[in-house]
């Protein structure tokens, strides 16, 4: 690793290329565009995104890099998914830009981006090179060939990167039981949000006739991508389950993706319509959130998702899958609930519990806003730009 020659009275500032396959719906696209904010705000540095591109079935989040003002090259061949000849020639491009820019700190997110990025920095000689492991990639339907390829790739990387940036403790675990790297090369450092975005008061009959809710209702929502991954399918099942025992509640979905016909499909033929919502992609999560009840996240796999955290920071507990990071964040029975995946009947348990015993769900959501404290964005950021510190030797 090449030292920085870099004091902060120095002009020069130290230039930090931030890469992700592309910025759409989810916790990763809020930390990149934060961490790059915060950044470009400390005199000391200069961060510029290389992105790739949205595909069709989700919500395009690149105007807000610009609208942010973060300096920003979208990269076409950069995609999610593994194809060979593409996957080279985003690693040249991203080669390419690296070179002419003359980068000091790459710091790589997503699974394809992170091996890509990281291969480009490397053989562009970058001093610093930082992945952030917002969660393993491997999945359950993930074939043999394709796992083992993956894990190659990532022991390959982990090699030459000069800290893994975990989200969570079991992010860290699964690492080390991947055999990615050893454990020093870890740095755990959460994921961070404004917190006070989330405590604002909100005028609830407005939000409520907005968006089509009865008020003498309860509300459970989930803030979460259509997609395999959150499994919004068993949310579903659950609430109807729920609905049959309590029948004063709503549910509703804040987020849209691949599975929204086969979600359209389920709430027809589990009779919940008036009963949930698929409220689409929303950018005022921090208006609904404080007429929730509570929150539910179905996911198969999470790393740290910041969904919880504006839960918490809002005061509301949470039913979550006991999936990775979930553990980290939530305090079974005393922040909220941790349930088996594939179980909705248990989650829909855990969720009649709540709304069934207000002073309770009232006392969680309470624990869970004075836990919350330890997620600040600032303090995501700061612990950043203190590794970044410690790897440049500044």
């Amino acid at each position: 690793m090449r030292i920085l020659k870099q004091s902060p009275k120095s002009e020069k500032k130290i230039k930090v290329l931030i890469v992700i396959t592309r910025l759409t719906i989810g916790g990763d696209t809020n930390v990149v565009l934060d961490i790059a904010d915060h950044l470009n705000s400390d005199p000391l540095y200069e961060a510029h995104l290389a992105v790739g591109p949205v595909l069709n079935h989700e919500v395009d989040l690149t105007y807000l890099a610009y609208d942010h003002k973060i300096p920003t090259t979208v990269i076409p061949s950069l995609v999610n998914y593994i194809k060979p000849w593409v996957n080279l020639k985003a690693l040249y491009e991203l080669y390419t830009l690296i070179r002419r820019e003359k980068f000091d700190i790459v710091h790589t997110h997503s699974s394809v981006g992170g091996v890509v990025g990281r291969l480009a920095a490397f053989l562009a000689r970058v001093p610093v090179i930082v992945h952030h492991v917002h969660g393993w990639g491997i999945q359950e339907n993930m074939s043999k060939a394709v796992r083992t390829l993956y894990l190659i790739l990532e022991r390959i990387c982990a090699l030459f990167t000069d800290r893994l940036i975990a989200v969570s403790a079991p992010t860290i675990q699964k690492g080390l039981t991947y055999r990615i790297c050893k454990e020093e090369k870890f740095a755990l450092i959460y994921n961070g949000i404004n917190l006070q975005k989330f405590r604002q008061q909100v005028d609830r009959q407005k939000v409520f006739s907005d968006l089509g809710l009865d008020s003498d209702c309860k509300v459970v929502g989930m803030i979460a991508r259509l997609d395999q991954q959150k499994n919004p399918l068993d949310f579903i099942r659950a609430a109807a389950v729920v609905v049959k025992k309590y029948p004063k509640v709503q549910f509703l979905i804040a987020g849209d993706g691949s599975l929204r016909a086969e979600c359209e499909s389920l709430i027809d033929q589990l009779g919940l319509r008036g009963n949930f919502f698929l409220l689409g992609y929303r950018d005022d999560i921090d208006k609904i959130m404080p007429i929730l009840t509570l929150t539910v996240l179905s996911s198969l796999w999470e790393g740290l998702p910041v969904v919880f955290q504006e839960a918490m920071s809002a005061g509301k507990p949470t039913v979550a899958n006991d999936v990775d990071g979930a553990r980290d964040v939530i305090i079974d029975g005393e922040t909220g609930y941790l349930v088996t995946p594939h179980r909705y009947e248990e989650m829909a348990e855990r969720i009649l519990y709540l709304l069934n015993n207000e002073a309770i769900c009232h006392k969680m959501g309470l624990t869970a806003q004075k836990y919350s404290e330890r997620f600040s964005g600032e303090k995501m950021v700061e612990n950043i730009t203190s590794l970044y510190r410690e790897l440049s030797k500044i």
